[in-house]
């Protein structure tokens, strides 16, 4: 996904973000709608009042595709899937989720969800149209057609069954049911998905070229449509991959550790010393406290930050910490190991035994290629 996000809400506890391509998509139809479909439905609008519609209009398309990234998100966290963020971007919405449905079944509830709210709303705003009198003001009539016509083109979009688009997603939970095989499916649904795409980007690229300034929309989808549908047959091999590998099996051993009580100057000379780009902190016990990164380390002594001790800076989040027997492909549902890229492996009672890190994983499966152990891949690093 492009960029990062910003917060503006936190809804059912769910946080929600905005990313800043999301302002350009805004302005974008903002001028769209106000320039030439409120002139056009509504003869005689002034531009402020053309354009002052556009901008409702297209928060109110929006506030539909958050609620139906809400279907998702909601239905996902009843079958035990955490919801770390749901984001607002360039081409709609994205729940970010931590894990991934673990059955057939409940992947087809939670791609089915979305479609159904957004099914719902456009009934909403159809019996909206069909209730307004005749003498409705113009410009009230125009808004909800608009959020019906838009709803529905949503509707039937997100239906059709290309990966990663929810209807792709529907059909990849039919075929995994069927054929019992998560993988094997995933690879026919991304390969729709990878057609459908081509097929945007080409017909957008024809309509740019013809004078429609939509085409570019509809080539942007199509490249994201083929660009996920990649990442996500990737992950999934990924996953086939490590399944089953436990963390003792991937990590670099021994733990080089510094102590939570030694100086910034003690952690320049251990990283200097060991040449890792990461440290576990540990308290005079042995037992990890946290994790202090060399990027960390650069960032503070060149700001010249005045910190006594090591253990004021490390990473604190306990979701770095794994144990032995940890499977490898539960890391990649921890947004601490995205966050970082390492893990620190530790006994029971908090003692470090190894690092596991992307690269760590990365090595690992380019020897599976190597000695002909499966499909790789060189890419580990997915949003859902």
């Amino acid at each position: 996904m492009p960029g990062r996000s910003f917060k503006i809400a936190r809804i059912a506890g769910i946080p929600v973000g905005v990313n800043p391509w999301w302002l350009l998509i805004v302005v974008l139809f903002t001028w769209i709608l106000g320039d030439s479909y409120y002139p056009s439905v509504v003869p005689g609008i002034s531009a402020a009042a053309s354009y002052g519609l556009g901008l409702l209009s297209i928060l109110l398309l929006f506030a539909s595709v958050l609620a139906h990234e809400f279907g998702h998100a909601i239905v996902a966290r009843r079958h035990g899937i955490e919801v770390e963020e749901i984001d607002l971007w360039l081409l709609g919405g994205v729940s970010r989720l931590k894990g991934h449905p673990e059955e057939a079944g409940d992947e087809l509830r939670y791609a089915a969800a979305g479609p159904l709210v957004t099914a719902v709303i456009a009934a909403v705003f159809g019996l909206i149209a069909v209730a307004l009198p005749g003498s409705a003001p113009a410009t009230l009539r125009a808004v909800v057609d608009y959020q019906v016509y838009t709803n529905v083109a949503l509707l039937f979009f997100n239906l059709v069954p290309a990966f990663p688009l929810d209807g792709g997603r529907i059909a990849r939970a039919l075929l995994w049911r069927r054929r019992h095989d998560l993988a094997a499916a995933t690879r026919t649904a991304a390969g729709v998905g990878r057609v459908f795409g081509w097929l945007m980007i080409v017909l957008g690229g024809f309509s740019f070229l013809e004078g429609a300034a939509a085409g570019v929309v509809l080539a942007l989808i199509g490249g994201f449509v083929v660009m996920a549908a990649g990442a996500e047959e990737a992950q999934e091999q990924v996953f086939e991959a490590l399944a089953g590998v436990s963390a003792s099996e991937v990590m670099s051993a021994p733990a080089i550790t510094v102590g939570a009580e030694a100086t910034l100057d003690d952690a320049e000379r251990a990283f200097a010393r060991h040449r890792g780009s990461v440290l576990p902190v540990v308290d005079a016990e042995g037992r990890v406290v946290g994790l202090l990164s060399l990027e960390q380390l650069e960032r503070l002594l060149r700001a010249g930050r005045q910190i006594g001790r090591v253990g004021e800076i490390a990473d604190p989040d306990p979701e770095i910490l794994v144990t032995e027997d940890e499977d490898i492909v539960k890391l990649f549902e921890r947004p601490a190991f995205a966050r970082t890229g390492h893990a620190v492996v530790v006994t029971t009672d908090h003692r470090p035994v190894g690092i596991v890190s992307k690269t760590d994983i990365e090595r690992m499966l380019r020897l599976g290629r190597l000695r002909g152990g499966g499909r790789g891949t060189d890419t580990l690093v997915h949003d859902h």
